[in-house]
């Protein structure tokens, strides 16, 4: 039997932590899953099976399940030992995540370790640390979007935390300070990075590169100026943009529509 201990609760999503104390005889188990939840492996072991495919989950690796996927575990030896760190998508449903249900033809059930499931458990247990409810939301997101790099040597757990502190720092800095005349090398300088090991990191860790993240963060800035009825041109240099045509552009692209429709 399985022991949850709850770590944040937010509206759209649920961190926790479970385990199996060694009082309790654990059996082998098969379920229906009823959410998207993704499960950081933190210590131990256990063999997950999904339809016709098995995978032996270890420490760093990441179990992802969805609605309506059908799963059994079980164990080598007297019972399971395995720690995780899960989040739950509890908002799935009413934000429209994975409509056309792509996640089920995916086969997405097991992430191996790599330096950037690492990052974004290091950014969850930031958050469950600090009570940080943008981080834990960040994470969240990212941890259920596709992901490469997972066969990239591993970074050093010194050497990660190391980069984890730098890359969030200029994420958090983006996020704030959007409308500035940033630069790649600007941001690089200012974690005391060279720019092209700071654009190989903070892509290998975020997902993206800097300027596409930038670029990201501007647009979804926009996108709420609209909604509170600010004019196209205004929110253009609001957001950091230079050239409205550019932007014009750039926003269609992103949302599927021109700039002009997304005004209350």
């Amino acid at each position: 039997m399985a022991r949850i201990v709850p770590l944040l609760e937010l509206p759209g999503i649920r961190v926790h932590r479970f385990d199996h104390p060694v009082e309790h005889e654990d059996q082998p188990y098969e379920e229906i899953a009823d959410t998207f939840m993704a499960s950081f492996v933190e210590d131990g072991t256990f063999d997950l099976h999904v339809g016709d495919r098995s995978w032996r989950a270890r420490r760093g690796d990441v179990m992802l399940s969805h609605p309506g996927m059908r799963f059994r575990a079980d164990f080598e030896g007297k019972g399971f030992n395995d720690t995780c760190l899960s989040v739950t998508y509890k908002s799935a449903a009413d934000d429209g995540f994975d409509a056309a249900r792509s996640w089920a033809r995916s086969g997405r059930s097991l992430l191996a370790s790599g330096n950037r499931t690492r990052y974004l458990y290091w950014g969850l247990k930031q958050a469950v640390d600090r009570s940080d409810p943008v981080l834990a939301e960040y994470c969240a997101t990212e941890i259920f979007r596709p992901h490469d790099g997972a066969n990239a040597p591993l970074f050093r757990e010194q050497k990660l935390s190391w980069y984890a502190e730098r890359i969030h720092a200029v994420r958090e800095r983006m996020e704030r300070d959007f409308s500035e005349a940033l630069t790649v090398s600007g941001l690089a300088a200012g974690v005391g990075m060279s720019l092209f090991h700071f654009t190989r990191v903070f892509t290998e860790l975020a997902g993206m590169a800097p300027h596409q993240y930038l670029r990201e963060t501007r647009l979804r800035q926009a996108r709420l100026m609209l909604r509170d009825g600010r004019s196209v041109t205004e929110t253009c240099y609001a957001c950091g943009f230079n050239n409205l045509s550019h932007f014009s552009r750039s926003f269609a692209r992103r949302f599927g529509h021109p700039p002009s429709r997304a005004i209350a």
